[in-house]
C-alpha cells in the first residue's frame, strides 16, 4: 500500500511539474518574440479559444490501494468529455466503470464476491462568471448505471438512477492541459432495492453514506482543444 501511495504521489508531482513548466516556457517564448510579432502585426500572446475538453480522474486508477489482501482486486476508471456551448454553459458526459472482486469471510464461510459497475453521467455545467470552458462552475446531473453482484448467495443485476450537484474550479493552461478540483453530493436509487450494501465506492468516485452520496475530491487532469 505504501508503494502504491508513493507511485501516486510521484505521478501527480510529475504531471503538475510538466503542466506548469510548459506554461512558464510558453510565457518566456512569447516575451522574447513580442517585439517581432508587433512588427508583423500579429499577436502571439492571444489565447487560443478552446471549446472541448477530455479529462479523467487519475486517483481512480489507484483504487486498488484500498484492497485488503492479495486476492482482492478493485479498479475504477472514468472519462469525461466537456463541450463549451456559450460563455456561461458547458455540457459534459462522463462514462465510468468499476471492478471489485474480493474474498468475504462470515458465518457462511469463505467465498469470492464479484462486483461490476458502469455509469453514464451527463452534466449541465453553469459558469456564473462567463468564463467559458474554465473557471468556477456549478454542475447538475442525472446518472444512470448498472451494478452486477455475484457470489455464492446471489447473482443479481441492479439498475441505478440518481441526481446530484458538483461545485469546483477548472484551469485551462495555455498549452491546453487542464486541471479540475471540486466536490459534490447526490443520491442514487437502485431497482430492485439493496445495491448500496455492496458498494463502497461508485465508479465515478462518489462514496455512498447513509442517506446520500458524496464526492470528496473531484480531481481531474486532461487536455482542451
Amino acid at each position: 500500500m505504501k508503494k502504491s501511495f508513493f507511485i501516486l504521489l510521484v505521478f501527480i508531482l510529475v504531471i503538475n511539474q510538466n503542466i506548469f513548466s510548459q506554461d512558464a516556457d510558453n510565457d518566456a517564448e512569447q516575451s522574447t518574440n513580442q517585439y517581432t510579432e508587433k512588427d508583423a502585426g500579429q499577436s502571439a500572446t492571444q489565447n487560443v479559444e478552446r471549446k472541448f475538453t477530455l479529462q479523467a480522474s487519475p486517483l481512480l486508477w489507484f483504487t486498488n490501494v484500498v484492497s485488503t489482501g492479495i486476492e482482492d482486486t478493485m479498479f475504477a476508471m472514468d472519462l469525461e468529455g466537456q463541450i463549451k456551448m456559450s460563455r456561461y454553459v458547458n455540457l459534459s458526459l462522463t462514462l465510468s466503470f468499476l471492478l471489485n472482486n474480493h474474498v468475504i469471510e462470515d458465518y457462511r464461510g469463505r467465498y469470492k464476491e464479484n462486483i461490476y459497475q458502469a455509469n453514464l453521467k451527463p452534466m449541465f455545467v453553469y459558469r456564473p462568471f462567463g468564463t467559458g470552458l474554465q473557471g468556477f462552475y456549478l454542475g447538475f446531473y442525472p446518472n444512470v448505471g448498472v451494478l452486477h453482484v455475484e457470489n455464492q448467495n446471489i447473482n443479481q443485476l441492479y439498475t441505478e438512477l440518481g441526481l446530484g450537484m458538483n461545485i469546483g474550479y477548472k484551469w485551462v493552461f495555455k498549452n491546453g492541459f487542464t486541471l479540475q478540483l471540486g466536490n459534490g453530493f447526490g443520491r442514487t436509487l437502485s431497482f430492485p432495492e439493496g445495491s448500496r450494501q455492496y458498494v463502497v465506492l461508485y465508479s465515478d468516485g462518489r462514496i455512498p453514506i447513509e442517506h446520500t452520496d458524496i464526492l470528496l475530491l473531484d480531481f481531474k487532469l486532461g487536455y482542451s482543444f
